[in-house]
């Protein structure tokens, strides 16, 4: 279930703009479980939010930011989330699995270095 706030979120950041708080990485997941719902499943909703993710990252001048592998991780991450917690709100996954909120989480899977360069294989230190 998403929110009235976080669909407008989402439509404001396909027009390619940002929020005045700026766009944080609860954002981003708002933006992305919105996806998942609207999508139907993962693969759509990963191509989506790469598309749009994309498209924001250079319309401020920064497409270097964008990484395929984060943004496939933390779809992922939320489909899981989903998976266990059906007809739930983002609200209630970030109560019940407060580490989504940590940026830093898919370090515990990869590489800090094959995480900022997009590559990420998995790290053998997790």
């Amino acid at each position: 279930m998403t929110t009235a706030e976080d669909v407008e979120l989402a439509r404001a950041l396909e027009r390619g703009e940002l929020p005045d708080g700026g766009f944080h990485h609860a954002d981003h997941l708002r933006v992305a479980w919105c996806y998942l719902e609207e999508c139907g499943g993962a693969e759509a909703a990963l191509a989506r939010m790469a598309a749009t993710l994309r498209r924001f990252a250079a319309s401020v001048g920064k497409p270097e930011r964008y990484s395929d592998a984060l943004t496939a991780f933390w779809i992922y991450q939320l489909a899981s989330a989903r998976a266990l917690m059906p007809g739930t709100g983002i609200d209630a996954v970030f109560t019940a699995c407060p580490r989504l909120l940590d940026k830093d989480l898919v370090l515990a899977y990869y590489s800090a270095d094959a995480a900022s360069s997009g590559s990420a294989s998995p790290s053998r230190h997790a």
